[in-house]
């Protein structure tokens, strides 16, 4: 009578899963590293906005501006709501 062998799984079918599992690790880094992009290109856009220069009259609309041109960039990178809202 032979013993009963152990469960064993090809290496090929267990290396599958890992695969996957790896792709979905690196779809979710790539996504997170866009997010960070557009996180700091909206804050430059707010600090550029906010320093005012030397030779500036004064009034000038740039916080404004600048509040809005970092509203549509993290609109674009779909980081919040049509409203402010995060999502």
């Amino acid at each position: 009578m032979s013993e009963p062998k152990p469960d064993v799984v090809p290496a090929a079918e267990q290396t599958r899963p890992l695969e996957v599992e790896l792709n979905l690790l690196k779809a979710r880094v790539d996504r997170a590293e866009k997010q960070v992009q557009a996180l700091a290109e909206a804050g430059l856009a707010l600090v550029r906005g906010l320093e005012g220069g030397p030779m500036e009259e004064p009034g000038q609309m740039h916080p404004e501006q600048a509040a809005r041109l970092a509203h549509e960039l993290l609109l674009a990178a779909g980081l919040v709501g049509s409203g402010g809202d995060t999502t």
